[in-house]
């Protein structure tokens, strides 16, 4: 069964996706407030083209923030959830709750307690065996799990914007000898 996704009725990657935003449209992943200023941080999820049944992983905070408020999506019906962000989460979607196209699981109220560049970002759960790992739970029969790929942390006061970008000096010449 291919499940679909979204109103152009578009599949999902054959990977899904978790990562860490600064807002509700998943479209930020760079703040920089002032020291003890409040911020948002979403854990938004893409699942693959076969659906979201569950996710575990755990979230790695830097010492200069502290989370104020963690609140569980409202519209998500959650038939188990055990763990902590920072010590590793297994969520449990209910039975024919499976997600098909982007879904926010958290949304964060962290402080600033330094604008030194920092990041948020998602690891692997050590609650998950034999090997640490941050994974979803497809909707197929069985719920196989499956890997998925962190999109990308929450950059706090990174310069440029988004964060640290791998980039290269070099000559034009150098560059046209690769054609």
């Amino acid at each position: 069964m291919m499940l679909l996704a979204g109103p152009a009725f578009a599949a999902g990657p054959p990977v899904g996706y978790i990562g860490l935003f600064a807002d509700g449209s998943h479209s930020i992943n760079t703040v920089c407030p002032a020291v003890y200023t409040s911020f948002m941080c979403w854990i938004w999820c893409l699942p693959s083209v076969h659906g979201l049944q569950a996710v575990e992983f755990a979230v790695s905070f830097p010492p200069t923030v502290v989370v104020l408020a963690t609140v569980q999506n409202p519209g998500l019906v959650v038939q188990l959830c055990c763990g902590a962000l920072p010590t590793g989460i297994s969520a449990v979607f209910g039975e024919g709750m499976c997600q098909i196209d982007w879904v926010w699981l958290y949304q964060l109220t962290m402080m600033s307690l330094a604008t030194t560049p920092a990041e948020i970002d998602i690891v692997p759960s050590p609650n998950v065996w034999p090997v640490p790992a941050y994974d979803f739970a497809s909707c197929e029969p069985g719920f196989p799990i499956e890997p998925c790929t962190n999109l990308t942390p929450l950059y706090i006061c990174w310069t440029p914007t988004p964060g640290p970008l791998g980039v290269e000096e070099t000559s034009w010449g150098a560059i046209k000898s690769l054609f």
